[in-house]
């Protein structure tokens, strides 16, 4: 054998030798292959239907708070939807009349009703401690959370006349300070400006233009020319409206920076004065929107005809189908966006992943 032919011998054995070597050290250093998390699934029947309530929302992926009727007191209850336990963390001493859950999932507002015309505003912590509590006269009572501070949120108190007064409440601080407003129906656009419709006070109209106040200086600037509903979340604003007087009507969703994000288009239900806007619920960290959509035209007072559960993707502009036919009831997604509670007390649970309705309420006389 000549050199030339053992050179050329030589140079295949190396290289074969270097890829077996770069072979063993690929899968020495490749990362292990991991194993799919355990399937969680909602467990039916946990909610005693002799002592339930309603249900008032999601304190995180896995647990809702509920309201349970414990002899002559209401009671506030943690459950875990995956195993069915729970736990109780607050007797309400006075009537109850609502509650809701803080953007931040760790605060919860509990409305209630010591006396006629008074209302009773306390605050607690997800153990039940009070971190607020006031007395306020009041014929009616709305609330908003500020999603941009968690220890702030407006509280407007109506009359018997309807006239109102509306208080900034600092849970940390535990102060309530009336601001000036001159619509009782506001939300937070920041940690210190306010949103509210500047309805006309002398006609009836079904939209108004959106007016940001700041709660500090006062200074006004009109966001929305005309806006027939809006909802001010995290990272976006939506505003309702309508180019056409009888519609259709453009759910709108505008940035921080006033920048027009992505717009569907719908059609509503007509009802004797105004407009129905359906149902719906944002999944902030998805940026979808899941919201009915009437399958039909017409006038509410009158619809016979089913709706849709729709999910729009805020930022590609995309739309999906999830249900085609579903009655109108109140819904409220989970953090993660894979359940919904569903239902005119959020009594049954819709999984998104595979399309399936939960009954939470144990039906009579059945094992759990």
């Amino acid at each position: 054998m000549n050199k030339k032919k053992v050179n050329v011998l030589l140079f295949f054995l190396i290289s074969i030798l270097w890829l077996s070597a770069c072979q063993t050290e690929q899968t020495q250093t490749s990362p292990p292959v991991k194993e799919k998390p355990e399937n969680k699934e909602v467990v039916a029947g946990i909610l005693a239907q002799d002592r339930f309530v309603e249900n008032i929302g999601w304190l995180s992926d896995s647990e809702i708070l509920s309201v349970q009727n414990d002899d002559d007191l209401s009671s506030l209850y943690i459950y875990n939807l995956y195993d069915g336990s729970n736990k109780k963390i607050y007797g309400i001493p006075s009537s109850f009349v609502s509650a809701s859950i803080s953007p931040d999932r760790k605060k919860i507002l509990i409305h209630s009703a010591p006396a006629s015309y008074s209302a009773r505003v306390t605050i607690i912590d997800r153990a039940g401690e009070v971190l607020f509590q006031e007395d306020i006269p009041s014929y009616e009572l709305t609330h908003s959370w500020n999603q941009f501070d968690d220890n702030a949120l407006l509280m407007t108190s109506f009359s018997e006349d309807w006239s109102f007064q509306v208080f900034h409440i600092d849970v940390e601080e535990g102060t309530m300070d009336s601001i000036e407003v001159e619509q009782p129906f506001v939300q937070w656009q920041s940690k210190s400006s306010i949103l509210f419709q500047d309805w006309n006070k002398e006609e009836i109209s079904v939209a108004a233009p959106l007016i940001s106040q700041n709660i500090q200086g006062g200074e006004k600037e009109m966001i929305v020319d005309t806006s027939v509903h809006f909802n001010q979340f995290k990272d976006s604003l939506l505003s309702i409206f309508s180019r056409e007087e009888e519609g259709p009507f453009a759910y709108q969703f505008i940035t921080a920076n006033g920048e027009i994000q992505s717009e569907f288009t719908v059609d509503l239900l007509s009802r004797y004065s105004d407009w129905l806007i359906p149902y719906y619920d944002m999944i902030e960290g998805k940026g979808q929107l899941i919201t009915f959509v009437a399958n039909e035209p017409g006038s509410f007072d009158t619809y016979s005809g089913t709706f849709s559960l729709e999910e729009w993707d805020t930022v590609s502009g995309g739309e999906n189908v999830l249900f085609e036919d579903l009655p109108l009831e109140p819904i409220q997604c989970s953090p993660n966006g894979d359940y919904c509670l569903y239902g005119n007390q959020l009594e049954k649970v819709i999984d998104l992943t595979d399309s399936t309705i939960i009954q939470l309420l144990k039906e009579e006389g059945a094992d759990l």
